[in-house]
């Protein structure tokens, strides 16, 4: 995030090859209802990977869970003090950026769009939304975000 300045938006990927599993084998909190997309706080299994990245990037790292079910309807995440990260943890979904206040472009395709699967991570800046759609899988996202340190 330092080469890109939290600019703009940037795909990023873990160096080191076990990242992605040891994300996915961490405990999740419960699944919220079924119809319900809001995040779900991480809760005390990932506080040690907030702290870690908090201390290296300076910043207050909240995380927090999303589970979209299957054909879950468009899902907005608002900005973030620092931006956010979203990642896919399980499954896949569309991801559309605006930048906060301005109207979403019309029609696909989306210029700031595209479809995050699993592994994927996606660094949103501070002054973007995010809208999370076409679900066709049962799909777990880890958003962290970014907030200046207290």
């Amino acid at each position: 995030m330092e080469a890109n300045g939290t600019k703009g938006p940037a795909l990023l990927w873990p160096e080191e090859p076990a990242t992605l599993p040891a994300l996915v084998q961490l405990p999740r909190p419960d699944h919220p209802e079924p119809d319900a997309a809001a995040p779900v706080p991480g809760g005390p299994d990932t506080e040690p990977l907030a702290a870690e990245l908090g201390r290296r990037l300076r910043l207050r790292v909240r995380p927090f869970y999303r589970f979209l079910p299957v054909d879950a309807p468009a899902t907005k995440g608002e900005p973030s003090g620092s931006g956010s990260t979203v990642t896919v943890l399980e499954g896949a979904c569309r991801c559309d950026l605006t930048r906060a206040g301005e109207a979403p472009a019309p029609g696909p395709p989306h210029p700031l769009g595209m479809r995050l699967r699993s592994g994927g991570t996606l660094f949103v800046p501070p002054d973007h939304t995010y809208l999370l759609s076409e679900i066709h899988t049962p799909t777990t996202l880890l958003e962290l975000h970014l907030d200046e340190a207290d």
